[in-house]
């Protein structure tokens, strides 16, 4: 893996009251499994400096490329911000939305002052070859 420098991963999502509060947690521990989580009443919050598995996922997945298109789109100061789906990641599985999702998504904020840097690393082509 082309290695990450340490970043600092903020991870929040919405617990809805149709929701079951550990399976979003779930859901979060999936993908970021090294995640440090706080339930606040209908919120999950998150931080982490380890994007491992998600990038492992990414490859897994083969979604490399449509994932550098997706981020290039989702950079924010300082950073990059993006979502994912909420039923996917509880299933283990990496979506992108647009942020809208109706059961709500997964919002990822990783603060870098070298989004590009990062997106590339991210999508490192050798990693599902």
């Amino acid at each position: 893996i082309n290695h990450l420098p340490m970043l600092k991963i903020s991870i929040a999502t919405s617990i809805f009251p149709t929701e079951d509060t550990e399976r979003v947690n779930n859901a979060v521990m999936n993908l970021f499994p090294d995640a440090n989580i706080e339930i606040e009443s209908d919120k999950l919050i998150a931080v982490c400096d380890n994007l491992d598995y998600l990038v492992q996922g990414i490859a897994k997945q083969k979604i490399r490329d449509s994932t550098r298109r997706y981020f290039m789109g989702q950079i924010k100061e300082p950073g990059l911000v993006f979502h994912i789906n909420k039923q996917a990641a509880l299933m283990g599985k990496i979506n992108f939305t647009d942020g809208k999702s109706i059961m709500g998504d997964i919002e990822v904020s990783i603060s870098t002052d070298n989004p590009d840097e990062l997106i590339e690393s991210m999508t490192y082509r050798e990693l599902d070859e």
